[in-house]
């Protein structure tokens, strides 16, 4: 049974749709690469509905040229973000923390093969193809590669996922996926 109420819980920027495909695809993958973490609600729609592990790849600094992220932190620590990320995934025990850039993370664990991947980092053109680029040889066949915010307030995320992934699917308003 697929459970999103505490995914739900977490501050976020998924809406319930996209929360519930996350879920429902987690129900079929058991090694996951969550590539962008924020503060957990994506990383609790994954693990909670997997039998398998996710391993969730963030820095936890925020985006720069990302606005939303750049006001919320103001004023705070530098650290605050894992902290609450970690605070909101502490009882998940599939939840591997990887602290890193994206593409450093995917060097580091190239010698896993992941069943599904799903990429919602950095927005920029160069962020995403770079992402799509680091991550999509390390997906097994018949595995999931995937990702989020494929829409007209993200131009370069969709220039991006349209020039790399032509044939990819997009659903729950906002992600992208193509079988591999």
């Amino acid at each position: 049974m697929i459970n999103i109420s505490r995914a739900l819980a977490i501050d976020g920027f998924m809406g319930e749709a996209e929360l519930l495909w996350l879920a429902e695809q987690a129900t079929t993958h058991e090694c996951i690469a969550e590539i962008g973490s924020w503060k957990g609600r994506s990383t609790h729609a994954l693990s909670d509905n997997t039998s398998g592990e996710v391993y969730a790849i963030d820095t936890w600094k925020g985006t720069v040229n990302e606005p939303i992220h750049a006001i919320e932190f103001v004023g705070k620590p530098d650290d605050w973000l894992l902290k609450e990320f970690q605070n909101n995934v502490s009882d998940l025990s599939n939840v591997h923390i990887v602290q890193a850039l994206s593409v450093d993370a995917a060097k580091k664990l190239s010698n896993i093969r992941f069943d599904m991947v799903f990429i919602d980092a950095g927005h920029t053109y160069e962020d995403v193809k770079s992402d799509i680029l680091a991550w999509n040889p390390l997906v097994i066949k018949g595995g999931l590669l995937s990702g989020h915010d494929y829409i007209s307030d993200w131009p370069e995320v969709i220039k991006a996922v349209d020039e790399l992934i032509p044939n990819r699917v997009i659903v729950a308003d906002r992600c992208w996926y193509l079988e591999k």
